[in-house]
């Protein structure tokens, strides 16, 4: 076995295992930065860290009124705990 060759096989698994765990991440952290996770899952599996990067460094985008399901959840839960008014 030539060891040269061993040596490259591992840099190889190595950075297909980072390149792996760096698309999960941009998966899973992209809803927070208000992008689409799918979208920057792909870019991510494309351009690997740069695309994990970028979308760190650009701003915060807000999510648009009436498409957050959160919002929406909040209200559901402030509904719970509205204090019902007594009718005389």
């Amino acid at each position: 076995m030539d060891t040269p060759t061993l040596v490259g096989t591992g840099f190889v698994v190595l950075a297909a295992v980072v390149w792996i765990v760096c698309v999960i991440y941009a998966y899973q952290n992209a809803p927070k930065f208000g992008r689409r996770a799918w979208l920057w899952a792909l870019l991510t599996l494309i351009f690997s860290p740069l695309a994990l990067f970028l979308l760190f460094v650009l701003p915060k985008k807000e999510p648009a009124a009436g498409t957050s399901h959160s919002a929406k959840k909040k209200s559901e839960q402030e509904a719970l705990y509205e204090v019902p008014k007594k009718h005389h």
